[in-house]
């Protein structure tokens, strides 16, 4: 999917910077800990979508260019679930307005591993 620099391109890119502050400065610890010991670069990842449910809160994370990963989070006691997923197959299942927000998470991934501001 090709940007083209929309207010709503905009204003995923600000939600996913958001969220990518807020895992490099522990605000959700239990998902940085999930994710770390997933081995993935916190650094480089990116909150693509976030279910808050009765007993869990379920988690969609862009950590590579090619890989989402699934995170179910315990609300209370309990074991954390994750799950990896190549992010063609991820896509697969997702809304155009969801390959659009993939996109732009792409597209921040890149610059990070570019070191492009």
């Amino acid at each position: 999917m090709k940007l083209i620099g929309s207010r709503t391109e905009q204003q995923m890119r600000e939600e996913l910077v958001r969220s990518n502050l807020a895992l490099r400065d522990g605000s959700h610890d239990r998902l940085v800990k999930a994710l770390e010991l997933a081995n993935v670069n916190v650094a480089g990842a990116y909150v693509l979508n976030w279910i808050p449910e009765q007993v869990e809160d379920i988690y969609a994370v862009l950590v590579s260019v090619g890989e989402v990963v699934t995170v179910e989070v315990p609300r209370g006691e309990g074991q954390v679930l994750i799950d990896r997923e190549e992010l063609v197959k991820y896509e697969g299942k997702c809304s155009k307005i969801q390959r659009l927000k993939i996109a732009v998470a792409r597209d921040l991934l890149e610059c990070v591993y570019s070191n492009k501001t």
